[in-house]
């Protein structure tokens, strides 16, 4: 793992756009796994600025939350009109993406696995960190799922939204899975935001635990990580 520090949000965003710049001249068609989330608002932003370079990218919608419908402003896929899609003016047939209606669950974790496994692996991954260590749906747990799963969220990830409770069952979505994260040919994992001082602790020692997801991407051989360095104070 690369790790470069970066003095604030805007540089960080702008060191990232120029790394998916960097890949994208070499290849112009290239798999594009996106987060969601404040970490790459910023990085997309930049991006937005030479729409002209992204016009051969596919995009692949990383994860998704689940309950609420894929219209509800709070949803991944609205996250990603505004603030991906529509500003690089990528058309229907470049963006995979997926719902997490409970009847189709199996369904579209199957259909979205055999994606990845046909016309993968992700040319270019974007990770953001949770605040217990999660990267995309990948929650702290004994053990880790390798293909695109179900995943029961955590407290700490549902905080910000109560509509996320609201359902029959635990708060759940659907997400890329371990072995699609780490088969990626480059990662760009952005470390930012307050109450993550825990994690990225754990990440920088190297303690390497399924207890702390984001920790194996020191196992992964082209992870470019850039550390927001206000994100290491309190």
């Amino acid at each position: 793992m690369k790790i470069s520090y970066l003095e604030n949000y805007e540089a960080l965003s702008k060191k990232a756009a120029e790394l998916v710049k960097d890949e994208v001249l070499k290849k112009s068609n290239l798999l594009f796994c996106a987060a969601t989330g404040n970490s790459p608002t910023g990085m997309y932003a930049e991006m937005a600025k030479s729409k002209a370079l992204f016009q051969n990218m596919t995009v692949v919608k990383m994860d998704e939350w689940g309950i609420i419908p894929l219209d509800h402003p709070d949803s991944c896929e609205s996250y990603l009109k505004k603030h991906l899609l529509e500003p690089l003016e990528i058309t229907e047939n470049r963006y995979i993406t997926f719902v997490t209606t409970s009847h189709l669950i199996e369904e579209e974790c199957e259909r979205m696995e055999n994606f990845i496994q046909h016309h993968g692996p992700m040319d270019i991954c974007i990770l953001g960190l949770g605040k217990n260590g999660h990267i995309a749906f990948n929650e702290p747990s004994e053990f880790l799922q390798p293909g695109f799963h179900k995943a029961i969220l955590a407290e700490s990830t549902i905080q910000h939204d109560p509509e996320l409770s609201k359902g029959s069952e635990p708060a759940y979505g659907l997400c890329l899975g371990m072995q699609g994260i780490m088969q990626s040919k480059k990662i760009i994992f952005l470390i930012t935001g307050k109450g993550k001082q825990d994690a990225i602790q754990q990440i920088l020692e190297r303690q390497i635990s399924t207890q702390c997801p984001a920790s194996f991407l020191w196992m992964h051989p082209n992870v470019e990580c850039l550390i927001d360095m206000s994100s290491l104070s309190a």
